[in-house]
């Protein structure tokens, strides 16, 4: 009884599309790493205050939650914040420290001393990124008896310029491209060797 010829090299197909499947991985986790590494979205943001309405001269928390608007935290945030009277534009801002918590994901919050009765305005600025300085601001009232609820923002796509901007256009544009020459050359070179074979 004789068996059916072999194929001189019957591990060429194998080895080939393992490359691909590794390829297109790296390729993933790359666009991944890009669209996380520039806020090149819409974020929403929520500040809340603790005790609500703040007390004059009472210690207050000040708490910023972060999403995506598939609602997914957005996570290592830098923040930064300053609070000023909203009826006296040449105060002195009061700083306000943001810490970002390690639960819930997306939680960042600022303890410092309230101030005196009034009206506030609240400004959030990102600066994870450099060359990126994204800002949003909500009215925070200090005394009275009506709390303040949610206060929603949104921060825009950071463009960071004309070089954020030809960044990304290479990750968007020049990545997709050259995956697919990647994938091109690999499937020619496949067909190539089992034609050989």
């Amino acid at each position: 009884m004789t068996s059916p010829p072999r194929s001189p090299h019957p591990d060429r197909r194998r080895p080939a599309a393992g490359r691909l499947a590794s390829t297109l991985l790296a390729l993933a986790l790359l666009l991944t790493a890009a669209s996380a590494a520039g806020h090149g979205m819409v974020v929403l943001g929520a500040v809340t205050a603790n005790p609500d309405p703040p007390r004059p001269g009472a210690a207050l928390v000040v708490t910023v939650d972060l999403a995506t608007l598939s609602k997914s935290p957005v996570e290592g945030a830098k923040l930064v914040g300053s609070l000023m009277p909203a009826d006296r534009p040449d105060a002195t801002p009061t700083e306000v420290a943001f810490r970002e918590y390690p639960e819930p994901y997306g939680t960042y919050r600022a303890q410092l001393t309230a101030p005196p009765a009034g009206r506030y305005d609240l400004t959030v600025r990102d600066r994870t990124y450099p060359n990126e300085d994204i800002s949003a601001t909500v009215t925070l009232q200090v005394g009275g008896a009506k709390p303040n609820g949610t206060l929603d923002f949104t921060f825009p796509p950071a463009t960071g310029g004309p070089r954020s901007l030809v960044r990304w256009l290479l990750w968007l544009v020049g990545l997709p491209l050259l995956a697919g020459v990647v994938v091109t050359v690999l499937v020619l070179r496949s067909k190539r060797e089992d034609a050989d074979g």
